[in-house]
């Protein structure tokens, strides 16, 4: 069964102002080979070309054909869409040609309300995917020139990507089913009681010692199961997070009002990067995905797609899809 984000929930994760979805990664942008794929294809645009970025996020691959526009003298004119409600314009002052994108929040790729036959370039980096294929083909159809292009670099099931998202999924459960955020939480509400009261109780200083052992122990567990991962960076800081709070050095700098608020927000952090993974492991298409994905394009007039394996830091990152629109613009 699907586990998608909702317009809202894509929302909040855009806000973290992180240019691309990969957070802590591609800082600068999509670099390397993924960064001369697009080049390639932009390359190709005649003078004044139309491009359209669809699932455009914070405009990570909108800014890639915006400066290729500029160092070539090209004169594109951008357009990026996503049905949540972006606001890319933010990080216009790390990134000034953000400001020669058009963005359009709130807009669904399956219905972009856009001009039929007005784009010669419709692209999407690790978003295609999250759209319902056959809709958005036909729309790919609609609002393509005659002879205009597709191209898409889409999540594999079996790419370093997926691999990574289904550790990351298991370090958010092992963290989950610790239930150190909640005995925290608890070990901090009897030290309120304490600054309260001067003084707890004999029930409440053996509930003390018995909340430090338990959340000792279940750091020390993490701690081991982070040492036998090779990217234990969830664990990581979810236990580093933990561990400052009650650092002894922390004592009179942290409140137990702030330490709540940190337990609080690391919580919904987790939470808010489950699903996230969840719906990376949902959207990801599989080898049946690219068949009817072909079948599709090639019913809606495109030439048959070139479907190719996309590497990146030598390994298997995801695959690239490309696919013309026949000059004659008709459904077969």
């Amino acid at each position: 069964m699907a586990e998608r984000l909702d317009a809202r929930q894509w929302g909040d994760w855009w806000r973290n102002r992180s240019l691309t979805s990969f957070h802590g990664h591609f800082q600068n942008n999509y670099d390397g080979p993924l960064k001369l794929f697009w080049e390639g294809k932009f390359a190709e645009l005649p003078q004044g070309a139309a491009v359209l970025d669809l699932a455009t996020g914070n405009g990570a691959l909108a800014l890639l054909a915006a400066e290729y526009s500029a160092q070539h003298d090209r004169d594109f004119h951008i357009t990026g869409i996503d049905y949540a409600a972006i606001q890319p314009d933010e990080l216009r002052e790390q990134h000034p040609l953000m400001g020669q994108i058009c963005f359009l929040g709130n807009t669904a790729m399956e219905k972009t309300g856009l001009d039929s036959a007005s784009q010669n370039l419709i692209m999407s980096q690790f978003g295609f995917e999250y759209g319902n294929m056959p809709a958005v083909v036909k729309e790919l159809h609609r609002l393509l020139k005659p002879g205009g292009c597709f191209s898409a670099m889409v999540h594999h099931r079996d790419s370093a990507v997926l691999e990574q998202a289904r550790e990351a999924l298991a370090q958010i459960k092992r963290c989950e089913k610790s239930g150190i955020a909640e005995t925290a939480a608890a070990l901090v509400e009897l030290q309120k009681t304490l600054a309260r009261k001067g003084v707890l109780s004999d029930k409440d200083q053996q509930h003390a010692r018995q909340l430090h052992q338990t959340l000792g122990s279940e750091l020390e567990k993490l701690n081991r199961y982070a040492g036998q991962l090779k990217d234990a960076s969830h664990v990581s800081m979810f236990t580093h997070s933990i561990m400052v709070l009650f650092d002894r050095r922390n004592a009179t700098r942290i409140s137990p009002e702030q330490r709540l608020e940190t337990i609080d927000r690391l919580v919904a952090e987790n939470h808010s990067y489950h699903r996230r993974m969840k719906d990376l492991r949902s959207a990801a298409y599989g080898d049946d995905d690219f068949q009817a994905l072909t079948k599709a394009l090639e019913r809606r007039g495109f030439d048959t797609p070139r479907i190719q394996t996309q590497d990146y830091a030598g390994s298997h990152f995801c695959h690239a899809v490309s696919a013309c629109l026949r000059n004659s613009n008709s459904v077969q």
